[in-house]
């Protein structure tokens, strides 16, 4: 397979068993290693979706289980990602697990610490149902690279799934009431205009979700890293800089943070209450959805950057990983993932979920061409697909996003300086790392 991904990922990659560090070195067949499955007629996959897009994956699973015959797989609805999260935990404890299921890099870490996953590189490279040179190059690098767990011998352990990048949507109305033209393309511009909005029409202007992939996609655009091999490099200038940013925005009731947990800064947006929000590109059926008919009120553009030359944006949203229960579960899910991120299926999802097709050649599709042509922002997110970064897949990252989100805040509430507040973070963030290895 890494021949295959040789051309685009920067990895040096020796699979030599694809097992965990210290683990067992199976991969298929993995009865006997002492997890059961949820369903032993099915192959479960626990999901985040709700409402329309629950009914599109749920057609999807009953299509592919119609089209084939063998186990089925049944598509479960438990909550968010972090609702997720803490169920595979404790069903990792109980030994009991769903075939699959949806979740971060970074949660996935967590599973495989627990010898809970099976890497997918023996799936990927099976002539009989895995992935052929031109399938793989069909993937956007960024996308299948974030997959690849470098402490956990090079594996491929999860697989992409529902992708999005970090978007800056932008209310035409209150720029225009503002006097302003075109929405920021750097984040100097983004603070004058956001100055600019509130001296013309007192509304503050961003509604701040305090999330860690926005930050983080805010750090790659201000010309940073997040980590180097093991060590994390908050204390860098980028990180100081956007902290310097956010305290500014909260010091000038430039920005204000909505309820964490909630769609606050959506709504807001749609009510002239706020000019720009950041999310991801998921939003944008949502979004539409507030607007109604008022196309020319809003757009989504790449987030704002230091060097508009060179743009960076955060790659984030679902992958999936395949649970060590039995072989049986384990190829039914192999095959339904194989099927899901197919060229017509990853077309279909975008088009009726708003989740990003992850294969390049969606571009081309009629389908996906008439989509673009119906206005003039429907192509902006998938436009930035060549400048996505995901985000790190580290053992321990999972409590990193927690402390990323917490130092903003310290900021935003002024309760720490934008230098001291980097500082720290990178010592917690360091020491997160250093005991879950």
């Amino acid at each position: 397979m890494y021949r295959k991904l040789a051309g685009f990922t920067l990895l040096a990659v020796v699979i030599t068993g694809c097992g965990v560090p210290g683990g067992p070195p199976d991969t298929q067949g993995t009865e006997g290693t002492g997890f059961r499955p949820v369903d032993a007629n099915a192959a479960l996959l626990w999901d985040r979706q709700t409402l329309e897009t629950a009914e599109l994956i749920g057609q999807i699973a009953d299509e592919f289980n119609s089209s084939r015959n063998g186990m089925p797989v049944k598509v479960e609805h438990l909550g968010g990602y972090t609702d997720i999260n803490r169920k595979v935990s404790v069903s990792i404890q109980a030994r009991t697990l769903p075939a699959m299921a949806v979740g971060y890099e970074s949660m996935t870490s967590e599973y495989a610490r627990a010898r809970a996953v099976v890497p997918l590189d023996p799936y990927i490279e099976d002539p009989e149902i895995g992935m052929s040179e031109e399938d793989l190059a069909d993937f956007f690098p960024g996308m299948l690279q974030s997959n690849i767990y470098p402490q956990l011998d090079g594996g491929m352990y999860s697989f992409p799934f529902t992708k999005s990048v970090l978007m800056m949507y932008f209310n035409k109305r209150v720029l225009r009431a503002a006097g302003i033209e075109s929405p920021p393309k750097t984040w100097d511009e983004f603070l004058a205009q956001c100055r600019q909005i509130k001296e013309r029409t007192g509304v503050s202007a961003y509604a701040v979700d305090i999330d860690c992939s926005t930050l983080d996609g805010m750090i790659y655009s201000m010309g940073g890293e997040l980590v180097r091999d093991t060590e994390s490099l908050f204390d860098q200038p980028p990180t100081i800089r956007l902290f310097e940013l956010l305290a500014t925005l909260a010091k000038e009731d430039l920005a204000y943070r909505i309820q964490p947990g909630t769609y606050d800064d959506r709504e807001e947006f749609a009510r002239d209450r706020a000019a720009f929000f950041f999310r991801s590109s998921s939003h944008r059926p949502y979004t539409a959805a507030l607007f109604g008919a008022n196309t020319d009120d809003w757009g989504m553009a790449m987030i704002p950057q230091a060097n508009p030359e060179a743009p960076v944006t955060v790659l984030y949203g679902g992958n999936i990983c395949v649970f060590r229960t039995t072989q049986e579960h384990e190829r039914t899910a192999w095959e339904f993932i194989k099927h899901f991120t197919s060229p017509e299926i990853s077309v279909r999802w975008a088009l009726g979920s708003g989740y990003l097709p992850i294969r390049k050649s969606a571009a081309s599709h009629p389908d996906m061409q008439a989509f673009f042509e119906q206005w003039e922002f429907n192509r902006a997110a998938f436009d930035c697909l060549p400048y996505a970064r995901p985000e790190p897949n580290l053992v321990g990252w999972q409590e990193v996003r927690t402390l990323v989100e917490r130092a903003a805040a310290e900021v935003m509430n002024g309760l720490k300086e934008p230098a001291q507040a980097a500082e720290a973070l990178k010592r917690q963030a360091d020491a997160a790392i250093a005991a879950a290895r």
